[in-house]
């Protein structure tokens, strides 16, 4: 496989050259601007490692990238991704985000919306493979899809989300491109009706749909075994792949060995040929907490507000067991809990995001319901 690593620093370009003769690699190392030589050179992988925010190289990084490629893009401008610097936020990713309990996905959605804006104006689309966020680096892997077919189903998967402020409840908006009448009506909570003023903020726009494939994060999985990666890498990728797949039912455990359905080659030829034969369904595709009741009688299909919802494989945010769970009880283990979550036949796993936090299928109301029950049989 020919690889090129570029740098434009001229120490760390002598620190590759060190590394590549240290391990014996043959290489090519060169230290042009990477925009050009992206310009000018396709990559059927590529792995962007940018120093802050990587919306700058993206429309470079698409410009030339083969069907079935794919991009690794790691952005490290936690300022912005955060909600701590908003005007930069809104400068480099066209959004708007606020410090929330669930901040590092509405980071990962948030670059990925910029990514796929960015696909799209080469007629390209892209096929989530994984996100991870750890410490100040969030880091999307993207398979890429040619066609402007393509592009237009995922520059529809873009859309805003209403957040509470008082309880952080959120749910994604529908694709509609009238104004909602009653917005606090997608959301579960109602702390709109118990407060005065306007308790609730619209963030984004950002990705809605997927943002793990089990098979891909399955296959990474099996060959970090395979090599004998360090624990704290398998343990992270265990993780992530229970999070992709996000179980309803106790017991499920994640195959960790070398399977023959499990081999990075096999998981990969899966991901590549599936995801884009299959027809999308008109909608949001995102989990919504709360339906809204709207009439659409004499309308026609193109002006209906879509409001189907249809459930992902794995559920958008998670909830902060701190952050929700009662006054006055305690949860003990967090395992426990998200055992008791999937035995009341709702979605639920952890999720390397937040390690004090879970990924479920639960409304909020619902999840604080469920918690004090749990609590409760506890006791």
């Amino acid at each position: 496989v020919a690889v090129v690593i570029n740098d434009q620093l001229p120490a760390a370009t002598k620190r590759i050259q060190e590394n590549a003769a240290a391990n014996s690699l043959q290489v090519d190392i060169t230290t042009e601007d990477v925009s050009v030589l992206l310009h000018q050179r396709p990559f059927d992988f590529l792995f962007l490692d940018c120093y802050g925010s990587s919306v700058h190289y993206l429309d470079a990084a698409f410009r030339n990238v083969p069907k079935n490629g794919i991009l690794a893009i790691t952005s490290t401008d936690d300022a912005a991704l955060y909600g701590k610097a908003s005007d930069v936020t809104l400068r480099n990713y066209s959004g708007y985000v606020v410090k929330t309990s669930y901040a590092k996905e509405l980071a990962a959605r948030l670059v990925l919306a910029s990514v796929v804006r960015a696909a799209a104006k080469c007629n390209k689309g892209v096929e989530v493979l994984c996100c991870v966020a750890l410490k100040s680096f969030i880091t999307v892997i993207v398979r890429v899809l040619r066609g402007p077919s393509a592009a237009n189903k995922c520059v529809r998967k873009i859309r805003h989300i209403i957040h509470c402020c008082m309880c952080e409840d959120r749910a994604f908006y529908p694709q509609t491109v009238y104004p909602l009448e009653q917005p606090y009506s997608l959301l579960s909570c109602d702390c709109w009706s118990k407060s005065a003023g306007k308790w609730a903020v619209e963030l984004g726009p950002v990705w809605c749909d997927e943002i793990f494939d089990p098979t891909f994060c399955q296959a990474m999985l099996s060959q970090a075994t395979k090599l004998q990666l360090p624990h704290k890498v398998t343990t992270l990728l265990t993780t992530i792949v229970s999070e992709a797949r996000c179980k309803d039912h106790p017991g499920a455990n994640v195959s960790i060995g070398g399977d023959k359905e499990n081999t990075l080659t096999e998981g990969l030829e899966e991901s590549i040929t599936g995801p884009e034969e299959e027809e999308e369904e008109e909608g949001i595709h995102g989990q919504s907490y709360h339906s809204v009741d709207n009439d659409t009688d004499g309308e026609t299909p193109t002006k209906r507000l879509k409001t189907e919802h249809p459930v992902l494989r794995s559920p958008p945010f998670y909830f902060n067991l701190h952050r929700h769970s009662p006054k006055g009880h305690d949860l003990g283990k967090i395992n426990k809990v998200v055992e008791y979550l999937r035995s009341s036949t709702h979605k639920a796993s952890r999720t390397h995001f937040d390690p004090e936090a879970i990924r479920t299928s639960c409304t909020l109301a619902e999840f604080t319901k469920l918690l004090l029950e749990f609590s409760n049989a506890q006791s």
